[in-house]
């Protein structure tokens, strides 16, 4: 078993390395999990610290077996690659409450690599990347501990070092190395809480009032479009009597492509969109992107081609809604109606269409209805149960959110044979004046309905008003609603941000994620292409990756020829090389002397076990000592001298044998 010099110190930074690595993963894997590995890391630092005999094979197989259990039980089989995370950190962390040996510590070392990489399939912000960095450089230099007797203080310093030495090249490599496609990749963590749906029911919105996570990032290219801000992403065009859904006619339809009219009407603009399972994306009105990532449909939505566990930057040309006209199939599509419940909601819309010329009138009629008869905005709204929600809504509660409003309007327009569609999404978003884009979080999900009129689709928001302040920026900026939002909001900065400090230092970090988002984890093929082409002009741009490779490779080349060079042998003071051959003499001998003993010690210890060449190794002894000690001139007599001896020595030996 090889002896560990500073076990005690690399056990405990490998279970700091894991503590940290668990409180990254407590919103992606189950509570249970979490506390078991935090309590194993816990156990292993006071074993540690009060000098305590690691559990046995025994204790620590019965329980990984009882870790194993609530492993699989509260994660399950569905989602793998959490479960291959929640494995790899288990299995990592059993093992340090089991390493003896040397060996056991260079295996976890090495997984512990893996483990701090699979932090980034679920978070790859700036601070994120800050934290882990410094895990790494701790990982790299309890690996430097395991061969040398430093303390870790100079160890980190020596792992920094490297770290340091090797961020320009980091640099070099994200610029210049030319963006090619992945060979293969993970199904990606189903760890995002988009918290949209393809089926709306009203209480399903209201949850997402609760979450501050980020969903994306959108900057303007020129001049902003005018508010409000309805960010598409999903339509539901099927009504079951209590919800909205995505029919399948709709589905084959939105598989289609685009029809880009280009009528010179558009906006342009970029978005920045989190890491999300769901392949929709975001966009303003009739959207189309041309990022090679990104599918525009038929409908004016947004997809991902495939999904992808990192930030998707891709830009957007959005064109009116109204520009795009319906069929006959597609205008007997949006009203039907297959329930015949919510009786006292059909006679209202009868009644708006009976005193209305035309589907307009109808849409400002039924505008003037919810803003004449006590209707309010809330977002903790009276539960409503059975097949007449929409009728308890209407003619009862009247207090309601997005959801309650959209499904009663779009029952209403059908029910008026105006075809019309619910749509779920985001509105608005918190504008940023320092880099003049605006955020979009979960708390920002809204739902509204898109009427089919002479004018085209427009938007009827009933929003507008029962809460008309809340079109504006973001919920957390209504103060209309700002108690409401402040009791549903999960604790963070934002449910701080009545505090102007907190509030600032919010919105700097912030500003600090956004640049890293967009100049870092956004800077794809595209931008490395303008990049290039910019700095060396659009000639022959296509050399400057393959020299910037052909440099590193001569590069890499250089250093390890220079690495692995011959060694210079370098002049001996006398009799040094006599005296080490003397010591390989005594190897093959099997005679052991002390290490670290003056040479005149070593010399007499060999002749004491050598007696067979005591003479010759004592009258050697005594020549070192006038040439080395005694500074007496090393002259050709006493060389060959030396020579003689050491030959004796060894003829003497094979003698005896």
């Amino acid at each position: 078993m090889n002896k560990i010099k500073n076990q005690r110190v690399i056990n405990f930074s490998l279970s700091f390395i894991y503590l940290g690595l668990v409180s990254f993963f407590i919103e992606h894997l189950p509570l249970p999990f979490i506390i078991m590995l935090g309590m194993l890391c816990g156990w292993n630092i006071y074993l540690t610290l009060k000098y305590k005999q690691k559990p046995n094979a025994w204790l620590a197989n019965g329980l990984a077996a009882i870790a194993l259990i609530i492993m699989l039980s509260s994660i399950g089989f569905k989602d793998t690659v959490v479960l291959f995370v929640a494995m790899l950190l288990l299995s990592c962390v059993f093992k340090l409450l089991q390493a003896k040996t040397k060996q056991h510590y260079q295996l976890i070392i090495t997984l512990t690599f893996f483990s701090l990489s699979a932090v980034y399939l679920f978070s790859q912000t700036i601070f994120t990347t800050l934290i882990i960095s410094t895990l790494y450089v701790l990982n790299f230099a309890v690996l430097g501990l395991l061969e040398s007797s430093h303390s870790l203080k100079l160890s980190s310093k020596q792992s920094a070092k490297i770290m340091l030495l090797a961020f320009p090249l980091a640099v070099v490599l994200l610029l210049f190395l030319p963006k090619l496609p992945a060979f293969w990749q993970l199904p990606g963590p189903k760890m995002a809480q988009t918290g949209l749906s393809e089926q709306v029911e009203p209480f399903d919105i209201a949850k997402l009032s609760n979450s501050d996570e980020l969903v994306f990032r959108a900057k303007f290219d020129d001049n902003s479009p005018s508010t409000p801000y309805y960010w598409r992403a999903i339509v539901h065009d099927e009504f079951d009597g209590k919800a909205w859904k995505t029919s399948s006619f709709l589905k084959q339809a939105m598989m289609l492509p685009s029809q880009n009219s280009s009528n010179g009407n558009t906006t342009q603009y970029s978005i920045i969109a989190e890491p999300a399972m769901a392949d929709w994306l975001y966009g303003i009105g009739y959207a189309n992107s041309d990022n090679e990532n990104v599918i525009s449909n038929s409908v004016g939505l947004l997809r991902k081609k495939q999904y992808k566990s990192k930030v998707l930057q891709y830009s957007v040309s959005t064109e009116p809604l109204s520009s795009k006209k319906l069929n006959n199939i597609e205008q007997r599509f949006y009203k039907t109606l297959t329930v015949s419940n919510n009786q006292k909601s059909y006679q209202l819309a009868q009644q708006l269409k009976n005193s209305s010329a035309n589907a307009d009138e109808l849409f400002n009629k039924l505008l003037d209805y919810f803003s004449q008869n006590n209707f309010s905005y809330t977002l903790t709204p009276t539960p409503m149960r059975g097949d007449d929600t929409l009728d308890q809504f209407m003619f009862n509660n009247k207090r309601g959110f997005c959801g309650h409003y959209a499904s009663a309007a779009a029952f209403i327009f059908r029910s008026a044979g105006v075809p019309a569609r619910v749509v779920s999404g985001y509105l608005g978003g918190e504008y940023n004046q320092s880099n003049d884009y605006i955020t979009v979080r979960q708390y920002d999900a809204h739902a509204w309905v898109e009427v089919y009129t002479n004018a085209g689709w427009r938007i009827f928001d009933a929003t507008a008003v029962v809460a008309p302040e809340r079109l504006n920026g973001s919920l957390s900026q209504s103060a209309a609603l700002n108690d409401e939002f402040k009791n549903n909001i999960n604790f963070g900065l934002v449910s701080l941000s009545n505090y102007a400090a907190i509030n600032w230092l919010r919105l700097e970090l912030e500003n600090l994620d956004y640049q890293w988002s967009s100049w870092v984890l956004g800077f794809d093929k595209n931008k490395q292409q303008d990049l290039l082409a910019s700095l060396f002009g659009n000639t022959y741009i296509w050399l400057v990756p393959l020299g910037v490779i052909i440099v590193l490779i001569l590069s890499f080349s250089a250093y390890f020829i220079y690495i692995n060079r011959p060694k210079v042998t370098t002049k001996q003071p006398p009799l040094v090389n006599e005296y080490y051959q003397l010591l390989k003499w005594a190897n093959k001998q099997a005679i052991n002397y002390p290490e670290n003993a003056p040479p005149v010690q070593t010399l007499l210890h060999i002749s004491q076990h050598a007696p067979y060449a005591e003479q010759q190794i004592t009258a050697f002894c005594h020549l070192f000592e006038q040439v080395r000690y005694a500074r007496q001139p090393f002259t050709k007599e006493r060389k060959n001298q030396a020579k003689d001896l050491i030959k004796l020595i060894k003829s003497i030996k094979q003698r005896n044998l």
